[in-house]
């Protein structure tokens, strides 16, 4: 096992560990502030935080906690398993996918409040801003596909030279005369008889 592969499986941990802690922080929020009052709306992935408009506009969280910790999970036991059973690794670039793609509709989601917002006509305009919890999790995704990148551990060499498992290099050299009078089996031995 490679100090690449290790130094791959701590950050896929770090990248689930930061997802999961982006779940629990705001991921938006809406405030107007009518004849010096506010009102204020906040959500996180899972739940609404405050909502003081009530029924009068109608917001909810963006309910994406569930998928970011099943991709968190899917990448934290494929590191696990994966000193076991190598091909398990596959797991930590799914999860980083999925993060990513959950990352990707976050903010898209919250682009949407935002334009559903601005054609609200309303005699005091409403403040929409992306909370440190869709922030963490952009944050989070990034790490995530480069730390299942180097938990992979895809050879860097070219073709002419592969590493095998135990360290041995093996040289292939491309442009090789033709030599069809050495024997398929090694270089001719000439025995002479002794004379005694």
């Amino acid at each position: 096992m490679t100090t690449r592969r290790v130094f791959g499986a701590v950050l896929v941990f770090v990248a689930a560990g930061l997802a999961v802690a982006a779940t629990f922080l705001p991921a938006y929020s809406v405030q107007v502030s009518p004849r010096n009052r506010v009102f204020r709306f906040e959500g996180t992935l899972w739940a609404v935080e405050r909502d003081d408009f009530g029924n009068a506009l109608v917001l909810a969280p963006l309910e994406l906690g569930t998928a970011v910790v099943v991709a968190a999970l899917a990448m934290a036991l494929s590191a696990v398993v994966a000193f076991r059973v190598p091909a398990v690794r596959v797991g930590s670039l799914l999860g980083a996918g999925l993060l990513a793609g959950v990352a990707w509709s976050a903010v898209s989601g919250v682009q949407t409040i935002v334009r559903r917002l601005q054609n609200i006509d309303a005699p005091v305009p409403f403040e929409v801003e992306q909370g440190p919890g869709i922030t963490l999790l952009v944050v989070a995704a990034g790490v995530a596909v480069v730390s299942a990148v180097l938990h992979q551990e895809l050879p860097r060499g070219g073709s002419e030279q592969e590493t095998a498992a135990d360290g041995v290099v093996i040289h292939q050299i491309d442009d090789e005369p033709d030599d069809t009078e050495t024997p398929p089996y090694g270089f001719p031995v000439v025995v002479e008889p002794k004379n005694d």
